[in-house]
């Protein structure tokens, strides 16, 4: 029984520091998303051409209205294109698209993925090359002045741009829980990664790049899900930084039902399962040699517990740590990582019906826990699709 029981002691203090490790890493960067960043941009700039791509698959309900967002911006009209990547779309939605002053690829493939479109787009492009590429999903909607502030930071020297990707609905508990996820992800992620002078995370819409660069960063991009990891991982190799833009507004669709929240979360984390089995040990081995932070720093980020669980997993280990012998450490690390959380939600949800979300957590533990064990190999190979109501963002 000692033996037993020294086993169980060790194994928790290995348990302890990996989640430590995890939280003091969220701390630090959530500490830095309360300070202003704000990166030097030229208040002046030539209006580059810059192509606007929104691949969609089956995705009917939405493309016309997010075309229709598309062409509202306050952008000279002949200095940008609005580029629709149509894969399996119906004819009746084709003949609409057409209608409209946007450039329509239809495309099919064998076995979709959103990377493939994307290339077929950049193919396409390459006969008259813009200068940026910004991308989209087909639910976003960009705020009027976002292609202007692209066009700024690229004209600043930057390559690889990340705007603010931020919820256009909050029509349910589940739609403001993934709201203040995101808003959470981008206070640590993004923002909070600039203020300490580490590239920003891509988030797979609302990203642009300089043209060829991009083209040659998805040359051999084609089947997997989550190509914004792959590409954020070949730029930060190559040792370029990800610029964050918080003032550049992307509306997005944000699930509504706990059913698509757990479809959505199961991709997900096949997809960070992929990356940290063939990407951590490259990540410690740039690091190591090279001295790369910012893309041992991406390889890190697949380590980590996805946020939603590790407040399962430290509420019930601080919790518990009051009643048994269980190290009070763990109360210790919740309460730190329950306060960085706190930071990192902007001021403008703290409102009644943020503490109505939150009753919403337990639920969303329990279907991200069913989400792992609906893993299958598939899932990083995929072009998925979340289904969401449709929000006109007017």
């Amino acid at each position: 029984m000692d033996i037993l029981f020294q086993l169980l002691e060790l194994l928790e203090l290995i348990l302890l520091l990996v989640i430590g490790l995890q939280v003091l890493y969220l701390a630090f960067f959530a500490l830095g998303s309360l300070f202003p960043y704000r990166p030097k941009l030229q208040k002046e700039a030539r209006h580059h051409k810059i192509a606007v791509i929104i691949p969609g698959y089956k995705e009917d309900r939405i493309i016309i209205d997010t075309a229709n967002h598309a062409l509202e911006q306050h952008y000279p009209r002949e200095n940008y294109e609005v580029v629709i990547c149509a894969d399996s779309f119906k004819p009746e939605t084709i003949e609409e698209l057409r209608k409209l002053d946007v450039t329509v690829l239809e495309v099919q493939f064998e076995n979709s993925t959103k990377a493939k479109s994307v290339n077929k787009a950049l193919a396409y492009l390459s006969s008259s090359p813009p200068d940026v590429a910004v991308i989209l999903d087909s639910d976003n909607v960009m705020e009027a002045g976002f292609l202007d502030k692209i066009n700024k930071a690229y004209a600043s020297g930057y390559k690889v741009i990340q705007g603010h990707r931020t919820a256009k609905n909050q029509n349910t508990s589940f739609a403001l829980l993934d709201a203040i996820n995101e808003e959470i992800g981008n206070s640590i992620f993004r923002k909070g990664h600039r203020v300490w002078g580490v590239s920003s995370a891509l988030i797979g819409s609302a990203m642009a790049f300089d043209f060829e660069y991009f083209k040659n960063i998805m040359a051999d991009i084609e089947d997997v899900a989550g190509e914004d990891k792959l590409v954020e991982l070949k730029v930060l190799k190559e040792r370029n930084t990800i610029e964050y833009l918080e003032d550049a507004l992307v509306y997005d669709e944000k699930v509504s039902s706990a059913k698509n929240f757990s479809k959505q979360r199961t991709r997900w984390v096949g997809v960070q399962i992929y990356f940290f089995k063939n990407y951590f040990l490259d990540g410690l081995k740039e690091f190591i040699t090279r001295g790369n932070f910012d893309y041992f720093d991406k390889a890190f980020q697949m380590f980590l517990v996805p946020k939603v669980l590790l407040i399962g997993l430290l509420g019930f280990m601080g919790v518990l740590s009051l009643f048994t012998p269980v190290h009070p450490l763990w109360l210790a690390l919740m309460l730190v990582y329950f306060l960085s959380l706190l930071l990192a939600v902007p001021r403008r949800f703290y409102n009644l019906r943020l503490l109505k979300a939150l009753l919403n957590i337990p639920k969303a533990i329990l279907f991200m826990v069913l989400s792992i064990l609906r893993i299958r190999k598939s899932t990083a190979s995929k072009f998925e699709v979340t289904e969401k109501n449709v929000t006109s963002k007017s």
